[in-house]
């Protein structure tokens, strides 16, 4: 986007954690110096903090969310229903992958919704919002990478309001994960004092994100602003940061130079604060690095108090430091005895008028996030669009691996993939032993190594050889299934103790991208979008703003997802895998095989690709992401709403006026995957938005297979083929195809080249679309 960003501001909030349930009870304990941790019996006796008598999660994360919404005094009714969205942090979702889909499997009676954004789905029914959703699962940074999400979507006007939080419950695999790596404390942790373990939490922390123009429209409170964001990643290794802290010092300098602020006007800072020895050094270092002068900012962690709270800790510190700037008063870091090597408010809370905070996140796979928040607005900064292209792709398929090699097979008559089975990671492996360095690869399950080859190839398309200012965006549906399975498997039948130290960092989505990292060097940001099927391009419209905040010049945007005997099974229990060729806008179930892959593409700023005389693929022009669940289960996606990020993408791409592009014909490449659900949907909402006779319409699918979050990125690789002039790819017509769907279908040659649009959706109801077209397109 264009222009200067709005101001957002913070006006409401929620809290629930071991030390209570509801935001000004929390504080309160905070500020006392109370602690929730104890030892739990039911997790291998370790200290930990627990929720106490937390309902189910979605029901938890939906009372939590409309708490927070009530705080503001919104009333959801009362708003545009496409000017709210949602972004969630979180790495159990609403319950162990493994325990959902083994279920399923089993023929029991399960909602026919995905767990690791089935939180966010009810939330956004009971709110009856329509604007952006994400969930993000970026290992400890999850709940912080979604406030800067949620952030860059009110700033730059694609959401008025934004519900933002952080939501993790604690179970017996999560703590023998942590036990294996020797981190968790045998007495109640310590940071930056004894420094010998962390204890674990639980938490659910809500912030209301709105524009300062709608707080102050309405006569709301503001509490905060959010200022700006820095999120990177080390290179350095995938559980420990470096000592010296320097994923932190660039975050921490990224944010402050987004919100135009020099370091010594922060007046505290929310630290990690772990508690762990080197997440504690490598702070302490990075605070060093950055406040040299000499009054520098107290600190502190709250962690002692309410335990490691995983990927919900972002937002709840982000809570907690939002009180901290409204009441004058810095919260305390609990079991600091001694001399800690830094002000870390010891003890109980301390009065001070504080002006600009921060508030840090650390992640294994080398993730940091920094957000810096403040009782004033700021000067926002205009920016200019930037125009932004396509310099390389990677492809693991069972079609076949590699861009070139993948495009010519799109190009042959459709085989339907593996017609009466599937494809696992495992099946692929031989094709991806050359772009994975060895030292790596006996670390890797099916999903990392899928997402490390499929990042080498992209890198080497587009002769990428710097990667200090080049993030990544990991998407995946179904996340590190094949590791969930493994870890959930040693426990049941061995015990929590046989965990493997070396295997069980890959259960952390930002793990499998931080692998990605140490293969090419990338120092750039780091994030993971999990939120189904639509989360390849979710992660696009990320790295885009990523890019366009200055935060990257090139960014990774990787789709991955594995397939395991258990999900296949599963899925056949949903109706969305079955024997036979995939045959998208079927009338007739058609679903075809669910096949592990990967797709990877680079989005670089084009004055940066040219620089370096890089070969362009293409060019992004548009990007939209809505939401809206359907009338009822059997109807569970929204037409209307996939038709508004269809909408939103095409007059994203035609900056000279709203809806010029509707009218002209491009070519759609659907997420359609031969179930009728998914198929009308899409088929009613292209029909509803696009009016063109020449537009044509295609699925991959029907070559690949469903490939979960992969299949929107394969389809976008295709995609920038055929805007430069590539033919399109060919799909078999069904018998017996949906009304209306064969003149799309049957749509003659293009004549030369011309704009294509990228259809995704999630089901339980989340919308992507991104408009791509030829080089040289763009502002």
């Amino acid at each position: 986007m264009s222009g200067t960003p709005r101001r957002v501001a913070v006006t409401g909030m929620y809290l629930a954690s071991g030390l209570g349930v509801g935001t000004e009870q929390v504080w309160q304990a905070v500020c006392a110096g109370a602690s929730a941790v104890g030892r739990c019996s039911d997790l291998a006796d370790v200290f930990a903090a627990r929720l106490p008598d937390a309902p189910e999660a979605a029901l938890l994360v939906e009372r939590a969310g409309l708490g927070a919404l009530g705080h503001a005094g919104i009333d959801p009714d009362a708003l545009d229903p496409h000017e709210i969205g949602i972004a969630l942090g979180t790495n159990s979702g609403s319950e162990d992958l493994w325990t959902h889909y083994r279920r399923a499997a089993g023929a029991d009676p399960v909602p026919a919704r995905h767990p690791a954004h089935t939180c966010a789905d009810r939330l956004g029914a009971a709110l009856g919002g329509r604007g952006p959703k994400a969930v993000f699962a970026t290992g400890c940074i999850a709940s912080a990478n979604a406030v800067g999400y949620a952030y860059d979507a009110v700033a730059t006007g694609r959401a008025t309001v934004m519900l933002v939080g952080g939501y993790e419950a604690l179970n017996i695999t999560t703590v023998a994960t942590f036990a294996s790596w020797k981190s968790i404390d045998s007495a109640p942790s310590a940071p930056y004092a004894r420094s010998s373990g962390l204890n674990l939490g639980e938490a659910v922390a809500f912030l209301v994100l709105e524009s300062e123009g709608s707080a102050r429209a309405r006569g709301a409170q503001v509490h905060s602003y959010v200022l700006g964001y820095g999120l990177t990643s080390d290179a350095y290794h995938i559980t420990a940061p470096p000592p010296d802290g320097s994923g932190l010092r660039t975050a921490m300098f990224g944010a402050l130079g987004r919100a135009g602020l020099a370091p010594d006007t922060v007046g505290y800072v929310n630290g990690h604060g772990t508690g762990t020895p080197a997440n504690d050094t490598a702070e302490l270092n990075a605070m060093r690095a950055v406040f040299t002068g000499p009054n520098p900012p107290p600190m502190s962690s709250s962690k002692p108090q309410v335990g490691h709270t995983l990927g919900a800790c972002g937002a709840l510190e982000a809570v907690l430091t939002t009180l901290a700037l409204r009441d004058g008063l810095l919260p305390p870091t609990a079991n600091a005895e001694g001399s800690p090597p830094w002000d870390v408010v010891p003890g109980t809370a301390r009065r001070a008028e504080v002006e600009v905070a921060l508030s840090n996140s650390i992640a294994f796979g080398g993730a940091c996030c920094s957000l810096v928040l403040g009782r004033n607005g700021g000067t926002p900064r205009e920016r200019p669009r930037k125009s932004l292209s396509f310099t390389g792709a990677g492809v693991v398929s069972g079609l076949a691996t590699g861009r070139r090699p993948f495009l010519a097979a799109l190009r042959r008559e459709p085989s339907g993939g593996a017609p009466d089975g599937f494809r696992s990671a495992r099946d692929l492996d031989d094709s991806l032993r050359d772009f994975i360095d060895p030292k790596y690869r006996p670390r890797l399950d099916g999903l990392g190594a899928m997402t490390v080859a499929a990042a080498r190839m992209a890198w080497d398309d587009a002769g990428l050889r710097d990667g200090t200012r080049v993030g990544i965006v990991l998407a995946t549906a179904a996340g590190p299934i094949g590791t969930v399975e493994l870890l959930n498997e040693t426990v049941e039948r061995e015990g929590p103790e046989y965990i493997s130290a070396v295997h069980a960092p890959n259960i952390v989505s930002s793990v499998t991208a931080g692998y990605a990292t140490l293969e090419l060097g990338l120092g750039g940001p780091l994030a993971a979008v999990s939120t189904g099927d639509a989360s390849g391009l979710i992660a696009l419209g990320h790295a885009a703003d990523l890019i366009r905040q200055g935060q990257a010049d090139a960014v990774i945007v990787v789709a991955a997802d594995d397939v395991t005997d258990t999900l296949a099974r599963a899925y056949r229990h949903y109706g969305l895998h079955g024997p036979g060729a995939c045959r998208p806008y079927s009338r007739t179930a058609a679903p075809g095989p669910v096949s592990a892959g990967a797709a990877a593409v680079v989005l670089e700023a084009s004055e940066h690709a040219r620089a370096r005389r890089a070969t362009e693929l293409g060019t992004l022009l548009g990007h939209a992401v809505s939401s809206g669940p359907g009338p009822s289960e059997d109807a569970p996606l929204c037409p209307e709403s996939w038709s508004r990020a269809l909408r939103r993408a095409l007059d994203e791409s035609a900056p000279g006026g709203a809806g010029a592009r509707a009218a002209e014909a491009v070519d759609v490449y659907g997420a359609a995957r031969g179930v009728p659900a998914v198929d009308d949907a899409e088929l009613t909402a292209i029909t509803s938005c696009l009016k063109s006779p020449g537009t044509r319409l295609t699925a991959v699918a029907g070559a690949t297979g469903h490939c979960q979050s992969a299949g929107a990125l394969l389809s976008l690789v295709a995609a920038l083929d055929g805007c430069g002039g590539g033919p399109l790819p060919r799909t078999a017509e069904p018998s017996d195809p949906l009304p209306g769907a064969r003149a799309y279908l049957s749509a003659g040659p293009a004549g030369g080249s011309r704009r294509a649009l990228v259809s995704a959706a999630s089901w339980g109801g989340t919308y992507a679309a991104a408009v791509v077209g030829p080089t040289g397109e763009g502002p």
